[in-house]
Formats: structure tokens, sequence, C-alpha cells
């Protein structure tokens, strides 16, 4: 139904990202880049408008108004004082194919715009708020504290509540520079564009283990995707993490099992590494499979 969100599906996405969120420092601090600011400040070619926004979502299985939401994201995104100075350290980033070798054009700059997320994880009861917690870190200095003194102004007002006739819901209010269907937009503001050569992950990767479950359940394939920061270093920013999509819950828990041994050339900007976001693909074909292919050839 188009009134209501479902909180099913986030539930389980909750359930297996957890781990992540718990081992990973939610205030990482970014690595002293002083030499290179001036080089990227320079670097600007143009100006876009960019929006941010609010959401809210259930991760307890239940569900919510979209007028309830509304009225949530609205309440949070008017309690919002952005951090000053506003520092943008994360770019935007393409899609990466982890089996294929790099081709020469991703050593070409591509013009990308900044880019900021956040997504905070709450207890909420008819008194008030608890644990809240950072699940996916925004990576830009103030902005996570900001995010939750915002969460925390809508539940002093008694506007973060759970819906009428429950007593209780667990959720995640987000902040991106991405709309989605139930977020609402907060502000506006002009990002600049900078040439940012891409991050590119390299050819040794190793690839993930195919589930022992899944083979049990006669499952020939299986897909993942992960969209997550590359860090200056090469790195998934596994504090970063979210979940595009995944073929079952086997094999979200192989993917992440071997993405933080997942390495990149990190994202450069006249020389200078910065931080990228990029959507990160992981598939997965059963053993006895190749076999078979191979003996029927």
């Amino acid at each position: 139904m188009r009134d209501v969100i479902s909180g099913s599906r986030r539930a389980i996405v909750a359930v297996v990202l957890s781990a992540v969120a718990d081992s990973a420092s939610a205030q990482t601090s970014p690595p002293d880049t002083t030499k290179c600011d001036s080089i990227v400040a320079s670097a600007r070619a143009d100006l876009v408008d960019v929006g941010l926004f609010t959401s809210i979502l259930r991760i307890d299985g239940g569900d919510i108004a979209f007028a309830d939401a509304e009225k949530i994201a609205v309440a949070v995104g008017s309690g919002f004082i952005p951090p000053r100075p506003f520092r943008l350290s994360v770019f935007a980033g393409p899609a990466r194919t982890r089996l294929l070798r790099a081709r020469s054009g991703d050593t070409v700059p591509e013009l990308q715009a900044p880019t900021v997320t956040g997504v905070y994880r709450v207890s909420v009861t008819k008194r008030g708020v608890s644990g809240l917690q950072v699940i996916r870190a925004s990576l830009m200095a103030g902005f996570d504290s900001a995010a939750i003194r915002a969460i925390e102004s809508a539940a002093a007002v008694h506007v973060l509540l759970p819906p009428a006739g429950e007593d209780s819901m667990r959720a995640e209010v987000r902040f991106s520079t991405d709309s989605t269907l139930v977020s609402r937009r907060i502000t506006s503001a002009s990002f600049p564009r900078m040439p940012v050569v891409n991050a590119t992950p390299l050819r040794d990767n190793p690839p993930p283990v195919f589930p022992e479950e899944e083979k049990g359940d006669s499952t020939v394939a299986g897909e993942v995707v992960f969209r997550f920061v590359v860090d200056r270093d090469g790195r998934p920013a596994m504090e970063t993490v979210e979940l595009v999509r995944g073929s079952s819950l086997a094999f979200i828990r192989a993917a992440l099992a071997v993405l933080p041994r997942q390495a990149f050339a990190p994202a450069t900007i006249r020389g200078c590494r910065v931080y990228q976001r990029v959507e990160y693909p992981f598939t997965f074909a059963a053993p006895h499979e190749r076999k078979d292919t191979v003996a029927r050839h």
C-alpha cells in the first residue's frame, strides 16, 4: 500500500550489517591532508545544486505511515544545524566491477560532485529515544554529531514517537544528498565538481566463498552489491558499508567476510588522494556447477 512503509526488508538488512556497525569506529577521523587541501580546492571545475534530504524507516519489521514518516523527517531536518565549516570530504563515484581489469579510461579524470550520507539507528518509546548509534558514518567532521542532536531535538518536542497503538519502535534516520521516495529535502547548496580519477579495484582481490548453506539448497549462483566509501589508503571504510541488494542472507554474510580484504587504487584529484563512494558487486557460482560445465565441454 502506498500509505505505509514496510519495515521487513530493512529489518533483515539491519540484522546483517549490525556486526559491521559494531566493529567499525563510527567517528573515524580522516588523516591530515593539509598539504593537499589547497590543491583540491583549486581543482573546482564548476558548481552544481545539491539537496540534503532526511528520511526515517523502521527496522524492527513494523510499518510506519507515510504521513508520520514525513512529519518526523521534517522535524529532524528542522533541528539540523550543519557543522561550520562545512568540509566536504567524500566524492561520488561509479559502480565498480570486481573481476575485470582496469581500463585505460579509469585514469582519466571525471567531473564528480561531493556526496554526504549518514545513517543513525534509534530506539523510540513514548518517553523518548535511546540507543542512538551511528550506523553509516558520514566521514565529514561534525556532521554525525549534528545529525544526532537533530534526532534528539525531534524527540524533545514529541514528534519522534512510535505509531499510534504501539509502545516502541526501532528505526533508522537517514541524511543524504541522495533522495528517496520517502525522503524530505531540508536544505540546498551549491557543491563544487572536481576532476576525479576514480577509485579502481586491484586485480588480485580475493573472491568470496560460496556459502555452505546455499550448496545444501542446490543454489547455483548469487549476487551481493555493497555501497561504501573507499578511503585514502584504498580500503573499504567499513563504517560506511550499506547493502544495495543481495540474493540471500548467506550470500551477504559471505561477501561481508571478504570485503575488508578488498583493495583499490584510491581516487585522486590532481594526484591528491580523496575519499570516494562506490558500488561494488560480488558474484557467486557454485563450485560443482563450474566442474559440470568443464566436463560437458
